[in-house]
């Protein structure tokens, strides 16, 4: 697949506008958000909200018409480690972003501690699983070595992993691909299970993917292996 394909893929509807348009569609109450940064992708959600990060940087008025917001500047396992993210809601939560940090085993540790607070109508974002080079996908963030300086302020990190793991571990899941610029969005659903393979099995998992790398040659077949749908087709469902 070529360069000017992977941009393709990821040329639909700008991630934030689908968040927010997800969360009207499925008449939200309970959101939750890891890797707030400025706040841009949680301003406009309307329902009660709770957003962490280690380290604010925000710039937008971010309490809006929400019932009720609460941020928590923590790690996020500092975050689960002492909090009760139901116990805040009051409730389950009903949809949840992921974006905190771009590696891929803090990703399945937030996956893993976000889940026991879903319900079966669910629906988890995963961000930056697409990247739409193979170099964005460094874990050490160097931009001044790209070679591709057009892109160089996106890092995807390697949680493009996140998406043959939760298909080889949880199959009971349902992982859809769809082509929300710049990075796209992994749209999780199915939840209920109980199923505890991802946590039963962290250290196997990340000792299996830690030294898989995306490259130049691969990148190909990784978007191959994935069926993209439009966001639209996604909103319609609700």
């Amino acid at each position: 697949m070529s360069l000017e394909n992977l941009r393709f893929v990821q040329s639909g509807m700008e991630y934030r506008d689908f968040l927010t348009a997800l969360s009207k569609a499925m008449k939200c109450q309970a959101y939750f958000e890891i890797g707030v940064n400025t706040g841009r992708s949680l301003k406009d959600i309307e329902s009660a909200s709770v957003g962490v990060d280690p380290g604010f940087r925000l710039k937008y008025e971010l309490v809006g018409t929400k019932p009720m917001l609460q941020l928590y500047q923590l790690t996020s396992d500092d975050f689960f480690a002492s909090r009760d993210l139901t116990q805040l809601f009051g409730s389950k939560v009903d949809l949840a972003f992921l974006d905190g940090m771009h590696l891929f085993e803090f990703l399945l540790r937030d996956f893993i501690n976000t889940e026991p607070h879903l319900h079966k109508d669910s629906v988890v974002l995963l961000h930056d699983c697409f990247p739409i080079n193979a170099e964005m996908t460094e874990r050490e963030r160097n931009p001044r070595a790209r070679a591709d300086q057009e892109y160089r302020k996106l890092w995807a990190g390697d949680v493009w992993k996140l998406i043959p793991i939760l298909r080889k571990f949880r199959p009971d899941l349902t992982v859809t691909c769809t082509n929300c610029r710049p990075t796209g969005l992994a749209v999780i659903t199915g939840f209920g299970s109980g199923s505890g393979a991802l946590k039963d099995q962290y250290d196997a998992i990340v000792a299996e993917f830690m030294d898989q790398q995306m490259t130049d040659s691969t990148i190909g077949n990784y978007y191959a292996a994935n069926t993209f749908v439009q966001p639209e087709s996604i909103l319609a469902r609700y």
